[in-house]
């Protein structure tokens, strides 16, 4: 019996752990893809990706990629990756990820949770596409 208390402590302080860091900011991001999974407008309504991008895409598709040298990957419109992919540098600074767009655009990706996993929310024409960790 104590044993079996001693074991039930310590993995409560493990989840416990896990979820204080990822509620403090820390986010392993570097060799990650994520990928959309669903999006909101400014009142805070999911809406469909047909909404979003202002037509029908039946294989809508897109993903967020990570590298370990601080370089970024965004693929946020449907058809063929090579049609519109936006790339950049990034920074992990204070709990959200701060994009700098080769174009110059400035972005930040804020993280929400999810119940178990962490999200990454992108803005995009006025709403938030939700990233999920891949």
């Amino acid at each position: 019996m104590r044993n079996c208390l001693r074991l039930i402590v310590l993995l409560t302080a493990a989840v416990m752990s896990a979820l204080v860091l990822t509620a403090c900011g820390t986010l392993d991001l570097p060799n990650t893809v994520w990928v959309p999974l669903r999006a909101t407008n400014t009142s805070g309504d999911e809406v469909t990706t047909e909404e979003v991008y202002g037509t029908v895409y039946s294989n809508y598709q897109g993903s967020l990629t990570f590298s370990d040298n601080k370089t970024f990957e965004l693929w946020l419109s449907p058809g063929d990756p090579s049609d519109g992919t936006h790339t950049g540098v990034y920074e992990w600074k204070d709990g959200a990820v701060n994009a700098l767009f080769d174009d110059g655009t400035e972005e930040q990706f804020t993280v929400k949770n999810d119940g178990e996993s962490p999200l990454l929310v992108v803005p995009y024409g006025g709403y938030e596409v939700y990233f999920i960790k891949q």
